[in-house]
């Protein structure tokens, strides 16, 4: 018997990944505005993501060198400029969920040109933000959300419009100054914007506000992994290092009514904080609650862990610096510690697996070099940083998301 050519194994494959995916779209198009946060198998957990690795590299394999980089160089930046714009103008919103024409909603949206609006509306269209369908006797052509457009809604379970304006705008720039950056070994953000990222958002209250939001808008994505895959009720009392607002801990307190919980941040944000939970929280979460001003760089400014079997958590936090301020972190978070045998730090980080791992993982490395001269971290880099801060690792926890929960425990001296 023949044996199958690469090129045959590839279109076969190419069919069946085709089929599953047309099965996954119907099944996602049936209501758009579910919460589509909710956990798959983990056997399905563990094919999807081989299964996405390869489909990332498949057009490397079947487009010529020049158009795969062309396309790879240019793509990236239109899509994204595409979708910013399509967020800014509120196009999901406006569209709901009614079928219009860029006619009817440049009306809506008070925009004069109704034939450049529906050419962004096409190119959304064309890579599958938005649904386009076009009458076969008038040409006209009407557009309607689908599952990618609906999370820019800013009723969507799961939006991500304020990660969008958190996180992208202010972040154009500094992009353009990576090479830069490299050759004066400095922040790009710091050279684009004269100043480093947490003094610009500092200066800066609206975006400082859309950050946190952003920073919230991300907790949901990875939330319901974090919450399942690992077990937080060993824990009394849970101190949130660096917060945001509050809302992993929020979803956290929820879920186990004995858990108590400390949203600890800066002031500003302990305050807005403080605020949002009075107003959407029930007092049963509320009253376990505490809001605690504080700067993890400087020392004796974290909680005390007073009571047994406390977890430090530090969500997306350790990448956000280098390693010579990590372990100021840490050290200050050994200090809190003090002689508490019991408590323990929960690194909650993306932590990279290898060449091998999705492109995402390493695409927010970039972002981190770009952003504030931080990083992400494999397994090994993390246990070197504890070592040095008078820890251990005793192990990290895999969960269905890009998350994975590094566990750390004192060290006694």
């Amino acid at each position: 018997m023949a044996r199958l050519s690469i090129t045959s194994c590839l279109g076969i494959l190419t069919v069946c990944l085709a089929i599953l995916a047309a099965f996954v779209y119907q099944s996602t198009q049936q209501d758009i505005m579910k919460d589509s946060s909710n956990l798959p198998p983990w056997f399905a957990f563990t094919f999807g993501f081989k299964a996405f690795k390869l489909l990332e590299l498949f057009p490397n394999w079947v487009l010529p060198p020049p158009v795969r980089m062309v396309e790879l160089a240019l793509g990236g930046l239109h899509k994204s400029q595409v979708i910013v714009a399509i967020d800014d103008l509120g196009i999901a919103d406006a569209l709901g969920d009614s079928a219009q024409t860029a006619q009817q909603l440049a009306a809506t949206l008070g925009i004069q040109d109704a034939d450049k609006l529906c050419r962004l509306l096409t190119a959304a269209a064309a890579f599958g933000v938005l649904t386009a369908r076009q009458d076969s006797k008038s040409s006209t052509i009407t557009f309607h959300n689908n599952a990618l457009s609906a999370v820019l809604r800013n009723d969507h379970p799961n939006t991500v419009t304020h990660t969008i304006k958190g996180g992208m705008q202010s972040l154009y720039m500094p992009f353009n100054y990576i090479a830069e950056g490299l050759r004066q070994d400095r922040v790009p953000f710091d050279i684009a914007h004269g100043q480093d990222m947490w003094q610009y958002l500092k200066n800066n209250a609206e975006m400082e506000h859309e950050f946190s939001l952003a920073m919230a808008s991300q907790d949901k994505m990875g939330i319901h992994g974090l919450l399942t895959d690992y077990d937080w009720s060993q824990h009394s009392k849970v101190i949130d290092v660096g917060a945001a607002y509050g809302t992993f801990l929020a979803a956290m307190l929820k879920q186990h009514p004995s858990l108590s919980g400390v949203v600890c941040d800066l002031s500003q944000v302990v305050q807005k904080a403080e605020q949002q939970w009075q107003s959407k929280y029930p007092s049963s979460m509320i009253n376990r609650t505490s809001f605690v001003e504080c700067d993890f760089l400087k020392s004796g400014m974290l909680p005390k862990a007073d009571q047994a079997r406390e977890a430090y958590v530090l969500r997306d936090i350790l990448h956000d610096w280098s390693d010579d301020k990590v372990l100021v972190i840490l050290r200050n978070l050994r200090q809190a510690i003090g002689d508490n045998p019991s408590a323990v730090v929960l690194l909650v980080e993306s932590v990279l697996q290898g060449i091998t791992d999705l492109s995402v993982k390493y695409l927010l490395d970039i972002t981190m070099l770009v952003a504030v001269d931080g990083k992400e971290r494999t397994e090994q880099e993390f246990g070197q940083l504890l070592q040095d801060t008078g820890f251990h690792l005793k192990t990290v926890h895999q969960t269905r998301g890009l998350y994975r929960v590094v566990e750390a425990l004192p060290v006694s001296s």
